[in-house]
């Protein structure tokens, strides 16, 4: 069992140093399920403490926790897409964008741009998305580097939509209700419509358009210009939510009985490119420089990072999940202080197992 106190005080010690309001931590290992919250929800107008069940704005964990998951159900249920294929089988694409197999998006080596301000375009729409990726000049050479790049996963969420002739939303909710969630597990996107008392939602940013502070609605702003829904972001879920997809996807993993495909969670976890960082959709610890999971966790890690303050890693070797939730972003964004925060806690929480 882990030493809670050592994990509990650092989080603590983040409240102290400004690195978030306060956060909420899951482990997953040797088959129990740890949770430890420490700090505030809410800065302004008033403190609020935070409670282990509250729901996070999960950023780009949506990446994999939405977009991945979709397409690796739908993939097992209904294979219409190979991932080796180039991007114009499926769309009309001229090269060389269309020339682009499919795998390349998903682990950033597409040669697209990393970011665009689409949401200045209103209405905005993922055909526009769409349009307006297939107009533009790609960045680099596709497969000649890593760049992470939201564009790869805004292409992705309309091909998806494409091919499957369903909204995101929905082919997610269709792999979402087959695992098997406790009630305490809440994953989701607008959970305002949803039902979900807002005060259940921890705050991000001000924004700088209504002046109000986000709670309930996703921080990117492409993500709201599409209604708040995309494989980027948009995806809001509070520890059990996260921990309980995590941990069905490590068992599937590992060969345990799953409504998912063993083989193809390999493929996704283990893909490998000299030039890349990223497994698909899952990123590996850097190799070179600074590296958020750290150096305690081994080589065989892959997660992913969400803008707001949220994280988390898997520890193949271990069988060890290390979730971080947290609202780094609330009530301004600038602070960057969880960069150095994540790998310490990272080395803490397995010092401590």
């Amino acid at each position: 069992m882990p030493k809670i106190v050592p994990i509990l005080e650092l989080l603590k010690e983040g409240v102290k140093k400004g690195v978030f309001p306060g956060a909420v931590s899951g482990i997953f290992y040797q088959g129990r399920t740890y949770v430890i919250a420490g700090g505030y929800a809410s800065l302004t107008p008033f403190l609020e403490p935070v409670e282990e069940a509250f729901l996070y704005d999960l950023a780009s964990l949506t990446k994999p926790l939405g977009l991945g998951l979709t397409l690796i159900y739908h993939l097992n249920k209904k294979p219409l897409l190979d991932l080796e294929k180039p991007l114009r089988t499926y769309l009309e694409v001229e090269p060389p964008l269309g020339e682009v197999p499919l795998f390349r998006f998903l682990n950033h080596t597409s040669g697209l741009s990393a970011w665009h301000p689409f949401y200045k375009e209103k209405p905005l729409t993922l055909e526009k998305i769409f349009q307006h990726i297939k107009e533009r000049p790609l960045e680099y050479e596709p497969g000649k580097r890593c760049l992470y790049s939201d564009l790869n996963f805004f292409l992705f969420t309309y091909l998806l939509e494409r091919i499957y002739g369903k909204s995101i939303e929905e082919l997610f909710e269709e792999a979402k209700a087959k695992i098997p969630f406790s009630r305490k597990a809440v994953l989701t996107f607008k959970p305002l419509l949803k039902g979900i008392d807002e005060e259940r939602i921890v705050p991000t940013s001000i924004d700088p358009e209504t002046k109000k502070i986000l709670r309930g609605i996703v921080e990117d702003e492409n993500t709201r210009a599409l209604s708040g829904v995309s494989g980027v972001a948009g995806l809001f879920g509070n520890i059990y939510g996260v921990l309980e997809l995590l941990i069905e996807l490590l068992k599937t993993y590992r060969g345990e009985k799953s409504f998912l495909n063993s083989e193809l969670i390999k493929y996704f976890f283990e893909f490998e490119d000299p030039l890349s960082d990223f497994a698909l959709i899952f990123m590996r610890p850097s190799k070179e420089g600074y590296s958020a999971a750290g150096e305690a966790l081994s080589e065989k890690t892959i997660g992913h990072l969400g803008y707001t303050g949220c994280s988390f890693f898997i520890d193949l070797e271990r069988d060890l999940i290390i979730v971080l939730l947290s609202n780094r972003v609330h009530p301004q964004r600038g602070n960057e202080k969880i960069k150095d925060f994540r790998p310490i806690f990272h080395r803490v929480v397995v010092e401590n197992l």
